[in-house]
C-alpha cells in the first residue's frame, strides 16, 4: 500500500477533528456551535450579504447545513434575511449584532491561524496551499470518473 496515500488520509483526518474541536471549543464560548464559523466569516467579508446559494457556494457546505446555520443565526439575531421571501432569493447579511460578533471570531481565526503557521517558512506555506488546493483538484477529478482507480477491485 502507498504510504503516502496513508499519511495523507491520517494526516487530513487529525487535522480535520482538530479544527472541528477547536471551532466547537470557540464557538461555544459566544454560544454559538462550530458549524456557525464559516457562514459568520463569511458573510462578515459580504457587507451586501449573500443569496443562500453563494453562501452554499462559498463555505463549501451542503444546503441542508447551510439552511439550520442560517436559521440559527437568523433566530439569535445575528443574521437578517432581507429581500425576497423563501430562502433561496434572499440576502443573508450580518446585523451589528452579528457584525460585533464576527469580529470577536475573525480576532479568534487570526490568532489560530498565526499559531498554526508558527515555524514555517512563508514561502513554504503559499506552496503548501498551492500543493494541497492540486492534490483536492486531482482527487475530485478520480471521484468524477473512478472507473480507471477502481479497476483492481473488479479482478
Amino acid at each position: 500500500m502507498n504510504d503516502r496515500f496513508i499519511r495523507l488520509s491520517v494526516s487530513l483526518s487529525r487535522l480535520q477533528k482538530v479544527i472541528q474541536r477547536i471551532k466547537t471549543d470557540g464557538m461555544n464560548r459566544i454560544e454559538l456551535k462550530a458549524g456557525h464559523t464559516l457562514v459568520l466569516c463569511q458573510l462578515d467579508a459580504a457587507p451586501d450579504g449573500y443569496r443562500f446559494s453563494e453562501l452554499t457556494e462559498r463555505c463549501d457546505l451542503d444546503p441542508a447545513m447551510i439552511s439550520r446555520v442560517l436559521a440559527d443565526l437568523v433566530r439569535s439575531g445575528l443574521v437578517q434575511k432581507c429581500g425576497a421571501p423563501g430562502k433561496y432569493n434572499a440576502i443573508y447579511r450580518l446585523t451589528e449584532a452579528g457584525r460585533d460578533r464576527a469580529v470577536r471570531v475573525r480576532a479568534v481565526v487570526a490568532d489560530v491561524s498565526r499559531r498554526a503557521d508558527e515555524g514555517i517558512d512563508p514561502g513554504e506555506l503559499a506552496i503548501f496551499y498551492k500543493v494541497l488546493a492540486q492534490l483536492t483538484e486531482n482527487l475530485e477529478a478520480v471521484e468524477a470518473d473512478p472507473t480507471a482507480a477502481f479497476a483492481p477491485l473488479e479482478d
